[in-house]
């Protein structure tokens, strides 16, 4: 009897081990400069005589890559690759680089994932900046979600143009609760 009470412990400790290891996710962040050319106007994004696979290429270096959710994040290389431990095979990465629309991809198992990032237009950039600044300077700090809505785009592109124009201290100071990965702009 204490073989299989022994046996059917060591199964279920297995079985749990398996489940919560973590394993690596590789990849390489593509770019089109076609996209970045036509950065200015929003319909060109969505023509498809841009979307050609060998349009796209390497590298896009200094992209943040982050599991949701979690504290785990890496940088692309100076060839676009990147290579991140992953908790399960369940998690989402985070793909964000500033100027760029954030990417979300489930890992799905995977252990491979080549990702595309298109460019934020710059029509964009500018309506939102055109509620920001005022804000700014009248002493206050806009609140990020009420600044997404009336720009009609995601909350996670205000938040990252606010960043920009407040700089890093003071997103920390006044936004202690958001996690602002990419470190290339600190103080």
């Amino acid at each position: 009897m204490k073989n299989v009470i022994f046996l059917i412990f060591v199964h279920l400790f297995a079985a749990n081990v398996g489940q919560s290891q973590s394993f690596t996710v590789t990849g390489s962040v593509l770019y089109n400069p076609k996209l970045n050319d036509c950065f200015q106007e929003v319909p060109c994004l969505q023509d498809t005589a841009f979307t050609k696979e060998e349009d796209w290429i390497a590298p896009k270096a200094a992209v943040n890559i982050l599991v949701k959710g979690t504290d785990r994040v890496t940088k692309t290389d100076a060839m676009g690759h990147y290579s991140i431990d992953v908790p399960s095979d369940r998690d989402t990465l985070q793909f964000l680089y500033i100027g760029h629309n954030r990417l979300e991809v489930p890992v799905d198992g995977r252990k491979v994932l080549d990702i595309k990032l298109t460019p934020t237009p710059i029509p964009v950039i500018e309506r939102l900046l055109d509620l920001i600044m005022p804000k700014i300077e009248a002493g206050e700090f806009p609140d990020i979600d009420q600044t997404a809505r009336k720009a009609r785009i995601n909350r996670a592109t205000a938040r990252d143009v606010l960043w920009l124009v407040l700089g890093n201290t003071r997103m920390k100071a006044h936004y202690p609760g958001e996690f602002i990965p990419d470190y290339r702009f600190s103080d």
